[in-house]
């Protein structure tokens, strides 16, 4: 019976956090832990806007108030599955109603705090005519899909061609590596600089990531290619670096300031260090015999610096008796140590310098040449999609398509919202600028105009498409900015409660991110521990189980650091890490 009692318990605790996220009268921004039921909170959500809904008359009084237009309704989500899950969701629940008798029906409805009367009843019956009859149904769709529609429905401002293609991701990818071929075909001594620095994959890699912000990325190449040297110097200050070359600071590690002085001190120390510090203190002098021409920098660098990047403690290896003897010597040599550790951070300046140059210079040429090759073939990508799309809606010539899209939309519901990038928000904050301003938070009448976000922080993984999960937090903190200046209801909820999980399970991921290591990374602004999770499934039995690692045998892999600009001189494994655990296993 406690089993029970407490799954009742977690369950209306779910359900009270779920009525609070879904009420219509509210704009929302939940933080959702995996499977604490998302989907159906934005299904309940889509229902309780659209039904009718008891609210106060401006004498007090109460008054039943039409449900939402459902054409005004936008539901963004990220992927054409969730789309499409949510879609026939809705429509099997619609469906379910218009043939579920009275007294089925009215529990539906007091479920969602809708009052249960013939008037709610009908409505609710009504509503799946009213979506069937929509153009397109309701309009639940991906951002990709969204931005596509309004692109060809608004392509002059939009600059773009009214009869556009759409590349998919992989003709994106072999165009895009296309033009950069061509491009490195053209700069062999570009190539060069970068080819001992990164592989071809990484490279492309980097290219691709420029591509994904190429309409914030493009001011600085088109500068870049107009006037090389005013970027440079501006990467110079930045980066605090001077004018010598990485090589030229690398030859000045050979050459010690007090050379001579070093070298004395060094040999009359010799004689009272001890039998440990002995050997060290010996390369150190062969080191300072040995002709300029044939010294090698990382020998000294190695005597003076420690594998982490300090100056290693002289007082550690020159002893008390010989510190006593010769107590010039610690003082010079950390003040080599410390020569070396400044010329080292100017090198690694000089080559990010360089390497930066590098990138500019092979970057500008490719990602021109991807685009030209697009708009030749009235071609855009999914990137393109997003770019264009914002670039329409903060167009102050084109307010008037703002204007019209204001007119059309009264209630925005956006999910996964942790996978979103920067431009993806800044697409909802345009189409919600409106929403909370004026008039127009109270044009609809008694029921406000809303917004709606759902995501979780610690579960956004498309970073390679430009996710970017900071944003989570800005754009909560903008949005209850403008709802609240406009005195209407704000609600930032947290979901903790997993309908998919087991007690077991949940309470070791809790175990690992209570480390503050662990949860680096994860923990919003202000937060100093990780929510714990909550399962609606106690007492039921669950199991984590730890494999040990699969080892790698010696010589298994023979290509190990071979770069991808290398050609191998011999036949290599190709056998991968899932191959070997189903080995070993």
């Amino acid at each position: 019976m406690s089993e029970t009692r407490n799954r009742a318990d977690v369950i209306a605790e779910a359900d009270r956090t779920q009525l609070a996220a879904s009420d219509p009268m509210a704009s929302v921004f939940v933080s959702a832990s995996a499977g604490s039921g998302k989907t159906k909170l934005l299904i309940d959500r889509l229902l309780r806007l659209m039904l009718p809904l008891e609210v106060e008359a401006d004498d007090g009084s109460i008054m039943l108030a039409e449900g939402a237009n459902p054409s005004r309704i936008l539901c963004l989500t990220y992927t054409k599955a969730a789309a499409a899950e949510m879609a026939n969701r809705l429509q099997s629940r619609l469906g379910e109603w218009v043939s579920l008798p009275d007294e089925r029906l009215g529990r539906e409805l007091e479920k969602l705090r809708v009052p249960n009367t013939d008037e709610t009843r009908r409505a609710a019956r009504a509503l799946f005519l009213k979506v069937l009859d929509l153009p397109g149904g309701l309009r639940i769709e991906t951002i990709h899909a969204f931005c596509q529609s309004l692109l060809r429905r608004f392509p002059l401002e939009a600059s773009v061609d009214p009869h556009f293609t759409l590349m998919e991701d992989t003709d994106t990818t072999l165009a895009l590596r296309e033009a950069m071929e061509d491009e490195l075909a053209k700069a062999p001594k570009i190539v060069a600089e970068v080819a001992g620095t990164i592989g071809i994959d990484r490279f492309f890699q980097r290219i691709r990531a420029l591509n994904m912000e190429e309409s914030r990325v493009r001011p600085l190449l088109d500068r870049w290619q107009i006037l090389p040297d005013a970027v440079l110097s501006a990467y110079r200050g930045a980066l605090k670096a001077g004018q010598e070359a990485a090589s030229d600071l690398e030859g000045l590690i050979c050459k010690p300031r007090k050379e001579a002085e070093l070298r004395a001190g060094l040999q009359a120390a010799l004689g009272v260090v001890t039998a440990a510090a002995k050997p060290t203190v010996e390369q150190m002098l062969l080191w300072l015999g040995t002709q300029m021409k044939d010294r090698s920098a990382p020998v000294w660098s190695k005597c003076l610096l420690t594998d982490k990047g300090t100056v290693r403690q002289m007082n550690r290896i020159i002893s008390k008796k010989a510190q006593d003897a010769v107590p010039e010597i610690v003082p010079l040599l950390e003040e080599e140590g410390q020569r070396l550790l400044d010329l080292t951070e100017s090198i690694k300046r000089a080559v990010l310098l360089s390497l930066n140059r590098a990138l500019l210079s092979l970057a500008a040429p490719m990602l021109s040449s991807f685009r030209e090759g697009k708009a030749a073939r009235g071609l855009v990508d999914y990137n393109d999609l997003i770019q264009e799309t914002r670039n329409l809606l903060e167009d102050p010539g084109a307010a008037w398509v703002l204007y019209k899209l204001d007119g059309g939309i009264d209630h925005l519901l956006l999910d996964e919202v942790q996978d979103n990038s920067g431009l993806q928000w800044e697409i909802a904050g345009a189409l919600t600028s409106e929403f909370f301003s004026g008039e127009g938070a109270w044009e609809q009448g008694p029921r406000p105009r809303t917004v709606f976000a759902v995501g979780d922080y610690k579960q956004s993984i498309y970073g390679f498409q430009g996710a970017d999960p900071e944003q989570f937090h800005s754009w909560r903190a903008e949005f209850a900015r403008r709802v609240q200046n406009a005195g209407l209801p704000w609600r930032d909820p947290d979901l903790n409660v997993s309908f998919r999980s087991v007690t077991p399970v949940l309470s070791f991921v809790d175990a690992v991110f209570s480390q503050p290591n662990a949860a680096h990374g994860l923990l919003e602004q202000g937060q100093e521990t990780l929510l714990p999770h909550v399962s609606a499934r106690p007492g039921q039995g669950g199991r984590v189980e730890l494999w040990p690692l699969v080892p790698v045998l010696e010589g298994e892999d023979d290509d190990e650091g071979l770069t991808p600009w290398q050609a191998p001189k011999t036949n290599t494994g190709q056998r991968s890490a899932p191959q070997r655990l189903a080995e070993a296993l």
